[in-house]
């Protein structure tokens, strides 16, 4: 199973961690179905939209050790440039 990041702003964070458990059970569950590039549903005020799409490349983790992790994109919530 990958190691997952999420960086963003002006979310709140309890609904990201929902969002993480959620999605990385999916993953667990369906033996890493996620290519990079890939999308998922976003939230939109704190529910799950499948509207707001976020994409999901593997990037450089941002944390040591250095290490390809799936990188989820939040959009607009998003911090930092990729």
């Amino acid at each position: 199973m990958p190691d997952v990041q999420y960086h963003f702003h002006g979310m709140n964070p309890d609904d990201v961690v929902i969002h993480a458990y959620n999605m990385l059970y999916f993953i667990l569950e369906n033996d890493n179905p996620v290519g990079d590039g890939d999308t998922i549903s976003g939230l939109e005020n704190g529910e799950l939209d499948s509207k707001v799409q976020w994409t999901l490349p593997y990037e450089d983790s941002l944390v040591q050790p250095v290490r390809a992790v799936l990188d989820v994109n939040m959009g607009e919530y998003a911090s930092g440039t990729r």
